[in-house]
């Protein structure tokens, strides 16, 4: 038997893959994942067997990968961001206890989504911030609106996933609204399109502008609160150090 690598490749640059994973890759003989993530990697994985399965096929994409390693390969199940946010760890481990099945396997975390896309931003996450995924595949809408209410009164920093399909074009602007009410129209947010990628776009946008703009699955947006500010056209969300700093010509 082989052992199954779970390999986060973070937004899919090169130089932010962990060298972790990097080996992970090496090592392995197939690699299995989205076609999006093999082209991503593929300058790594060039002699490698690799197998790909769509979008919506999550489920046989693992039993591939399950499948593949009892035949006595090392593995490497790749998905982008971190594997266990949003990304195929916990299916796996659900699909080893349904099937009875136990194999030699090592998660691999990488850069989320929501962390590449801050750092593009600024810092906006540098106090407590949550992520909400908008796609209503697994979740019903209602526990998305639930969810995004108590998030906008809890004044949380918020990062959206998966905002915009065109199949779900209405969903993300009735989370908006459930923001709405603890939002001021000005509260500095940002969007980011394919971060770290081929075809980077960034944008900064008030709140109340979102609600005339477009996205699409492959953008985030973080939505800052009343302690974001715009700093050298940056997003920052205050922690309050500047509150509690002595003053700059005060003796100890």
């Amino acid at each position: 038997m082989g052992k199954l690598y779970l390999v986060s490749i973070g937004p899919g640059a090169l130089d932010m893959i962990t060298p972790r994973a990097h080996k992970a890759l090496e090592k392995c003989k197939v690699i299995v994942g989205h076609q999006l993530y093999l082209d991503l990697i593929q300058t790594l994985i060039q002699n490698k067997i690799q197998i790909a399965t769509p979008w919506g096929d999550e489920i046989e994409r693992v039993d591939i990968a399950i499948s593949k390693t009892m035949g006595g390969s090392d593995v490497s199940l790749i998905s982008s961001g971190d594997a266990g946010v949003y990304g195929l760890g916990g299916l796996t481990l659900e699909r080893l206890e349904e099937n009875n099945l136990q194999i030699d396997y090592e998660i691999i975390p990488g850069i989320t989504s929501a962390n590449a896309c801050a750092s593009i931003l600024g810092a906006p996450l540098a106090h407590d911030f949550l992520t909400l995924s908008l796609s209503d595949l697994l979740v019903p809408k209602k526990t998305i609106l639930e969810r995004a209410k108590f998030a906008g009164k809890g004044g949380f920093v918020s990062v959206l996933h998966n905002v915009q399909s065109s199949k779900r074009k209405k969903l993300v602007y009735e989370v908006l609204r459930e923001f709405k009410p603890y939002r001021s129209p000005r509260t500095p947010c940002g969007i980011v399109s394919n971060a770290f990628r081929l075809g980077e776009k960034t944008q900064i946008a008030t709140f109340e502008d979102l609600f005339s703009l477009q996205f699409d699955m492959l953008t985030t947006i973080i939505l800052g609160n009343d302690a974001t500010r715009l700093v050298q056209n940056k997003l920052v969300t205050q922690r309050g150090y500047s509150f509690n700093a002595p003053p700059k010509n005060s003796s100890k």
